[in-house]
């Protein structure tokens, strides 16, 4: 085939529609589980929620009337689905397909992809769609395999397990637990919330659109033209000052006054919560939490904060770091995901029998985001270096990068190329530029997901959209060459 993509969730979606509108209809899309959604099929714990604006949060060619400020999981996911029926992708996709192996055939510049199956497809050209946040960074302490309990991670909820009046503990306190434990609260016994590290949390200002707002969103050109304004108000912000994620900033001095001041308030007659969950990292050294109702959910009875992280498990519960053990039903592991190691699902082999894995020892990079060199033909949506940005979500950035995979696929028939590589010079020089701007950022004085264990921030990128444009548009050109079958070059 024409063009293969692994993952049907927003990236794979976008890939696909700007497939349908080139007229190119000889791809398919792979995907390990039953239906489109990636993340917001697979994640049904309860409290599964946006944090960023339903207006941001949709594709800029397909905007949604959305009930809340906020999107909630379900009605996300019938969006995706809406858009992929609307644009008769159910044809190219395969579900219930996990790939393995991906590798590249020199002699015919193909790329041969292997899934658990054992089924063998081959396209020209490869592109991931599996985001970020698809492998889950589950726990494994001693003495886990004994728990007489229930254990799950937060991907992994398990609906058969009934938390009515259950012990329940809930390790960990990013956007998951944020979300989990003020839905699970008001109905388990008791909920025991371990914290390896606070995080800095602002709310979320969140609700249900009154009745002259769902009229105003009911209008296809209303909800356009209040998605770019709010898109091209925060881009002003950006554009103006330094962001709050560039450490002492004047931005970030000031969001910090803001997150503490909400401490203050909300646990003013709680001192001692009040220390526990003040971070004394910078402002947005890790993923900042947006939530109205996690903070209030610390101060019910039923719930304890420990300010400790796990060490152990026992058959009965759980052992924290000071040697306390908390008897516990259910043990929730709210632990994300090991974003920092991109595309760790499958093995990916370019030329020469180069591992993918093996170019990124020291943590992943790409040309842009997107490509890699010595990988041709293969492409990355949502890939090293590009989360951030805040002005918009994953849905604007994926519809630009599978635009440079569009005119790649346009560039190979009008040259006559069966193949675009990267030139290592231009890759090298985009990550040295990335890289010396990301170490004045917050995320590189904090220990957080978006750094590789050689200290590299592989996740993140710096800048405005507008930049972020503009190398998209410039990078593709300028940093990729043609190949041709059979002749080396």
């Amino acid at each position: 085939m024409r063009v293969l993509v692994i993952g049907a969730g927003i990236s794979g979606i976008a890939m696909g529609v700007r497939l349908k509108r080139a007229g190119i209809d000889d791809f398919r899309i792979l995907d390990e589980t039953d239906g489109v959604g990636g993340t917001w099929r697979i994640n049904t714990y309860p409290g599964a929620a946006v944090d960023i604006a339903s207006l941001i949060f949709q594709f800029g060619f397909r905007t949604h009337p959305w009930q809340r400020t906020h999107a909630r999981r379900q009605e996300v996911l019938d969006y995706l689905e809406q858009v992929a029926e609307e644009a008769d992708l159910g044809r190219h996709f395969v579900f219930g397909t996990r790939v393995t192996e991906a590798r590249w055939n020199e002699d015919e510049h193909l790329w041969s992809v292997t899934t658990a199956a054992g089924e063998t497809y081959q396209a020209e050209v490869l592109v991931s769609a599996v985001g970020l946040l698809s492998n889950p960074n589950l726990a494994a302490w001693p003495g886990l395999d004994t728990f007489g309990g229930s254990v799950m991670h937060t991907q992994q909820w398990r609906h058969d397990v009934d938390l009515a009046d259950a012990r329940v503990a809930v390790v960990g306190v990013g956007s998951s637990s944020a979300q989990v434990v003020p839905a699970i609260a008001p109905v388990a016994r008791s909920v025991n919330v371990f914290q390896r590290e606070p995080g800095w949390v602002l709310p979320k200002g969140e609700r249900t659109y009154d009745a002259g707002e769902l009229r105003r969103t009911s209008r296809a050109w209303h909800r356009r033209l209040d998605r770019s304004v709010q898109i091209i108000r925060k881009e002003w912000r950006n554009l103006s000052g330094r962001p709050s994620y560039v450490a002492g900033s004047r931005r970030n001095r000031a969001m910090d006054r803001m997150a503490r001041d909400y401490i203050g308030a909300t646990f003013a007659d709680r001192p001692d919560l009040r220390e526990a969950v003040t971070p004394t990292y910078p402002f947005e050294g890790k993923r900042v939490v947006f939530s109205d109702d996690f903070y209030p959910a610390l101060k019910r009875d039923n719930v304890r904060l420990i300010p400790r992280p796990v060490a152990s498990a026992t058959p009965t519960g759980l052992v924290d770091v000071d040697g306390e053990h908390h008897e516990v039903d259910v043990i929730v592991t709210a632990t994300g995901f090991t974003a920092a190691e991109l595309l760790a699902g499958y093995d990916v082999i370019g030329r020469r029998g180069r591992r993918l894995r093996d170019t990124w020892a020291d943590g992943a990079f790409a040309h842009v985001g997107v490509t890699v060199p010595g990988y041709p033909n293969f492409y990355m949506l949502f890939g090293p270096n590009t989360n951030g940005s805040g002005a918009v979500s994953i849905y604007w950035k994926s519809e630009q990068q599978a635009a440079w995979v569009v005119a790649d696929l346009r560039r190979m028939q009008r040259r006559g190329f069966s193949a675009i590589d990267t030139h290592e010079l231009a890759c090298t020089a985009y990550n040295a530029w990335l890289q010396r701007r990301l170490r004045r950022t917050t995320w590189a004085r904090s220990s957080n997901y978006f750094k590789h264990p050689s200290g590299r921030i592989v996740t993140q990128f710096d800048g405005s959209i507008t930049l972020q444009w503009l190398l998209l548009k410039l990078g593709r050109p300028l940093g990729t060459y043609g190949l041709r079958r059979g002749t080396g070059a």
